[in-house]
């Protein structure tokens, strides 16, 4: 027979014992073998029971796939063509002399679920067997080896164990818990009860009673739902299976003691109920504990929903929201229903904090249990109608545990501060704004210090001039054009002095609201036309050509002296800021009003100081470049306000500047 005949198959052990080279063990080239040995290893790999072969005075192994789980981990596959004893030494003192009865003397054994103690999964286990060894013969009718045909039993026989080992803790737990038991006869109508049952429901005697004398103490509302369960049970209802909490008054004026009775009904083979035992256990501290247990979280609930401060309780991983109180949805939800809030992860609730750093903190705080508070922190949500808030918050996430300590969500409380920020904000802009103020006033009085110093000391030093040239000279020392030039000169500065003064004075009329604006119809085209002729031999001087584009005849309800003020600011402007270059200055009707602009072509003004400009004190060049208060451009814009009109300015670097104010009647 060859090789590939005796190992037919395709389990597992056929195909280990093909590849297998037999002739480097004590049984040499399969081809040599008895037929006896062919044919019980043929036997034992077609079939499906465990079995296992010692063959020849090795005791050479052989054994097929229903005997491999037995061996675990560690024996198997070495075990195949390996001499017995080598593969079993740690069993060897039991099974070896049974294994040498069989093969000296033939005789075979039986033995039923015994321990026999294997080397596998790395460790000794116990391991229980039902087995049989059978002396197997070779070609001459000698004893050629020994056959095991065997099952496991350890499974078993360690089930019936735990069984009875349950059935003694069952027993101990019973009479250590205070479980009553009874049984009732079903076709007697009597109940037998044990002494815990009997006093639980308040009897005198243990056996012998019936069922309606087992409930005289329960209840009339809970008697009826008591014998509704046990009717439906004994009705073969929920498989004759009885489970009901019930109260029972022992105590005549005491409170009600609580009962939590377990039952099963047996059937005959004829559907009929036959037997019903029951337990019962005394739960009355529980149902107090769970009536105290609810009391409070209902007085929780109640302190919550009443809280000044937003609090939510979010469950989970995914922050689901399974509380929010009044203030909390006031804050984030205001104009939203609970119900788009309740049940839903904050991911889904509020999808606009994506990016505004609380899902990080959530999950921070949800993986490391440590708390977060945040001060004052920005939130962007979506209200009820839709339209986006910004609000500030303090807030505590602080991680909820369960009663085996693991984190099970976050309590989150929060409280409004969006009107403490803008508050502080408002004080912090106030401060900025008196510092800025503080400095703006200290330059003024630098400027101004300067600005005033300068026309004295002109006039000073003229004075002084004209005081040596009279000792020196008398009065033939001033002929009439050096006379009329000193006088000149004296006036400029005599008048830039008033201008000095005239400022601020507004600024502090300004301040008080004292600065009036008295009205009275004026021709704004001639006053316009004599305030720039009185500028011309300035402007002249200074290289700035002059171009005028007057309309004639716009007469309107405004003060002159004010205009005129306004007009010279401009005008002064232009000379400061843009000496030896053109200046264009137009009057034109607008409806019934009129608009004015002069344009200069010098170096502009960046936009950013566009508004600057005209607030007191502020200039758009440093005091070091161009005299003057930075009180020209305020006093203008006050002035046309208080006309009712406006005033603006359009300019860019290196563009020039116009400006402009428009009138209208009122």
């Amino acid at each position: 027979m060859k090789v590939e005949e005796l190992f037919s198959g395709d389990g597992e052990m056929a195909v280990r014992m093909r590849v297998k080279d037999w002739s480097s063990t004590p049984l040499g080239p399969v081809e040599g073998w008895p037929v006896s040995l062919r044919t019980l290893v043929r036997v034992l790999l077609h079939s499906r029971h465990p079995m296992f072969l010692w063959w020849g005075p090795e005791l050479i192994q052989f054994y097929n796939d229903a005997y491999v789980p037995s061996f675990g981990r560690g024996k198997h596959p070495a075990a195949l063509g390996l001499p017995g004893r080598e593969t079993w030494p740690e069993i060897w003192p039991i099974i070896g002399p049974q294994i040498e009865d069989v093969m000296r003397e033939g005789k075979a054994s039986w033995n039923e679920d015994q321990l026999v103690p294997i080397f596998r999964n790395g460790r000794i286990e116990d391991v229980y067997w039902t087995y049989g060894y059978s002396p197997v013969f070779d070609d001459d009718g000698k004893i050629g080896g020994t056959l095991v045909v065997c099952t496991e039993t350890t499974g078993r026989i360690l089930s019936e164990q735990s069984l009875r080992q349950s059935e003694e803790r069952l027993r101990r737990v019973v009479e250590a818990s205070g479980v009553g038991t009874w049984e009732l006869d079903v076709v007697t109508g009597r109940m037998e009860a044990d002494a815990r049952m009997a006093a639980l429901f308040g009897l005198p005697e243990a056996s012998g009673f019936s069922l309606a004398r087992a409930l005289e103490h329960v209840p009339a509302e809970d008697r009826e739902r008591l014998r509704a369960v046990i009717d439906a049970a004994l009705a073969g209802e929920q498989q004759g299976r009885y489970h009901l909490e019930h109260r029972v008054d022992i105590s005549p004026g005491g409170p009600s003691r609580w009962v939590e009775a377990r039952g099963q009904v047996s059937f005959n083979e004829a559907g009929k109920a036959t037997r019903f035992v029951a337990t019962a256990l005394d739960i009355s501290e529980r149902k107090w504990a769970e009536e105290e247990v609810r009391h409070a979280r209902q007085e929780l609930h109640s302190f919550l929903m009443q809280a000044p401060l937003g609090i939510a309780i979010l469950s989970g991983p995914n922050h689901v929201y399974t509380f929010a109180n009044p203030p909390f949805m006031s804050m984030l939800f205001r104009g939203r229903p609970v119900t788009e809030l309740l049940n839903k992860s904050v991911r889904e609730a509020i999808p606009e904090l994506e990016g505004q750093g609380f899902y990080e903190i959530l999950d921070g705080v949800y993986q490391t249990g440590e708390s977060f508070h945040g001060a004052k922190l920005r939130a962007s949500i979506v209200q009820g109608d839709g339209t986006e808030r910004e609000m500030f918050v303090n807030f505590t996430y602080q991680a909820k545990r369960d009663p085996a300590g693991r984190i099970d969500g976050i309590l989150a409380v929060i409280y409004e501060v969006t009107d403490q920020v803008n508050e502080q904000k408002e004080i912090e802009l106030l401060a900025d704004n008196l510092r800025s103020a503080i400095v703006s006033r200290d330059t003024f009085l630098g400027v101004a210090s300067h600005e005033l110093n300068t026309p004295l000391t002109t006039l000073k030093l003229q004075t002084q001039m004209s005081q040596r040239t009279l000792a020196r000279q008398g009065f033939a020392g001033f002929p009439p054009e050096r006379f009329e030039k000193l006088l000149g000169s004296t006036l400029l500065q005599v008048e830039r002095l008033g201008r000095l003064v005239n400022d601020m004075l507004d600024v502090s009329r300004i301040s008080t609201g004292k600065l009036t604006v008295k009205r009275a119809q004026t021709d704004l085209s001639r006053l316009v036309a004599e305030v720039l002729e009185r500028f011309a031999p300035q402007l002249e001087a200074a290289g700035c050509q002059l171009e005028r584009d007057i309309e004639d005849g716009i007469v309107l309800p405004l003060d002159a002296a004010r205009i005129e003020q306004v007009l010279t600011n401009f005008i002064i402007n232009a000379l400061k800021y843009a000496p030896g270059r053109p200046v264009h200055a137009k009057l034109e009707r607008r409806g019934h009003g009129a608009r004015f602009s002069l344009r200069d072509e010098g170096s502009g003004i960046p936009p950013e100081h566009h508004e600057r400009i005209f607030i007191r004190y502020e200039r758009a060049t440093p005091p070091s470049e161009v005299s003057g208060l930075g009180l020209g451009l305020y006093i203008s814009k006050q002035i046309i306000q208080g006309h009712g009109g406006t005033i603006e300015v359009e300019s860019a670097p290196d563009r020039g500047s116009t400006f402009s104010f428009e009138l209208q009647p009122e």
